[in-house]
Parts: C-alpha cells; sequence; structure tokens
C-alpha cells in the first residue's frame, strides 16, 4: 500500500498521467456485462461470482509466485483484477473474507474471497493456481440481478481452442481471434497513450487501483487471520 500510494504522490507531484493495467475493462465480454448494468437491464446486482483459474506459474523467478510475501498469490496476482472490475461496475466493497493455501502447499495455490459490498450485495471471487500443468485458462463470471441475469465462460464461448504437447507436456489453450486495436492488451495502452496525448480522463485512475489494492490486501490477511476484515 505505501508503494502505490507513493506512486500516486510522484505521479502528482511531477504533473503526469499515472494508470494501472486492470485490463478486464477492456474486454468485449466484460464490456457488454458493464453495458447491461448501466443501462439497467439487470436491474440491481445482487450477486456476482467470479473465477479466474489456471495451472500453478512455472515461469517466475525463484519461485517467486509460491511465496506470498512477493506476489501475495493468487489473492493479490490473479483476483484484484475481479475485485477491480466488481468495484468499479457494482460498488465498494466493505467487508472481505477469504480463504487460501498461502503458500503452504508447494505448486498449488487457491483462494476464495467472499466480498460484501456497501450496497448490498454480495460478491463470490475465486482465483486457483491449482489445476494441472497445461490446463487451459479459465475465466467465468455470473450478475446476478433483480430484472435478469448474465453469465460469460471462455472455455465455453471461445471461437478458438488450441491443443500442443511438447516435452511430453499437454496444453489447452482458448481465446478468441480478435485483432488490432480491439484486442484487450492494445486497447488499454491506446487508451492510456490517448489520455496522455489529448489530456483526456484516465480508464482506469491510480486511486481506482489503490481501492481495489485495499480489498486484496484484506483478503490476505483475513486468509492468514481466519477472521473477516472491515474496510
Amino acid at each position: 500500500m505505501e508503494d502505490g500510494e507513493a506512486m500516486l504522490e510522484a505521479a502528482a507531484a511531477n504533473g503526469v498521467k499515472f494508470s494501472v493495467g486492470h485490463v478486464l475493462r477492456f474486454f468485449p465480454s466484460y464490456r457488454q456485462a458493464q453495458e447491461q448494468i448501466e443501462t439497467g437491464r439487470l436491474g440491481v446486482p445482487r450477486l456476482i461470482r467470479t473465477t479466474r483459474n489456471q495451472a500453478f506459474p512455472q515461469w517466475s523467478w525463484e519461485n517467486w509466485y509460491q511465496d506470498y510475501r512477493k506476489s501475495g498469490g493468487p489473492i493479490m496476482d490473479l483476483v484484484i483484477h475481479d475485485v477491480d472490475w466488481i468495484i468499479r461496475n457494482v460498488g465498494a466493497v466493505e467487508r472481505v473474507f477469504a480463504k487460501s493455501f498461502n503458500g503452504t502447499v508447494s505448486g498449488q495455490e487457491h483462494c476464495i474471497l467472499l466480498l460484501r459490498l456497501k450496497n448490498g450485495a454480495i460478491a463470490h471471487v475465486e482465483g486457483s493456481w491449482a489445476y494441472p500443468s497445461g490446463s487451459a485458462f479459465h475465466v467465468t463470471y455470473e450478475i446476478v440481478g433483480t430484472k435478469a441475469q448474465i453469465e460469460f465462460d471462455n472455455l465455453s464461448t471461445s471461437p478458438v481452442i488450441k491443443q500442443t504437447c511438447e516435452e511430453g507436456l499437454h496444453k489447452l489453450e482458448a481465446f478468441s481471434p480478435v485483432e488490432g486495436s480491439a484486442e484487450p492488451y492494445c486497447a488499454e495502452l491506446n487508451e492510456f497513450v490517448r489520455s496522455i496525448e489529448y489530456n483526456l480522463p484516465l480508464a482506469v485512475t491510480g486511486q481506482e487501483a489503490i481501492e481495489a489494492l485495499k480489498v486484496v490486501l484484506a483478503g490476505i490477511q483475513s486468509s492468514q487471520t481466519g477472521q473477516p476484515v472491515s474496510l
């Protein structure tokens, strides 16, 4: 938290724009849910479920993903993106209760966060590095409102499924062939560049990123103490 706040202070002191890569805001499937919420088609969102699951990352330097002091585990690395999206589109979080492996299981991590929002909505947020090696990156969301429900599953809706086997390791990938400026990571960068070039409001502000950081840090604390944490 101190590092994040120092970044905001440095950006403000030097009069520069500062943003954070919360790329979910740029994915078409998540923008579709955002539109449904903003237009009122879902009514008032009351229940949110998200998952972000994969095999344990094998590419980290000195296996730092396994060390919660360095990576924060899947609570910090994975589900912070879902938390940011939930705060942005549904509302602020007032209480967090979390469970995770806390770095006690070698080569596997998993977390579940139960969030109570200030507006009374409940969010169930799951992130995992506990799947078998080569498993597809599996992402889902479900939002239940007072008028309707919307859900997404990247494995069931992806038009492209790729399976490979290299050095005995089977790998499954699912993706949509989106190109150019519509590709989410490209769109994220373009938005930031345009905000600088034309002095436009940022799509993701540093302060918004701080709010998501507060929630996941509370989640790590809750997972270590076994107690809910109020914000």
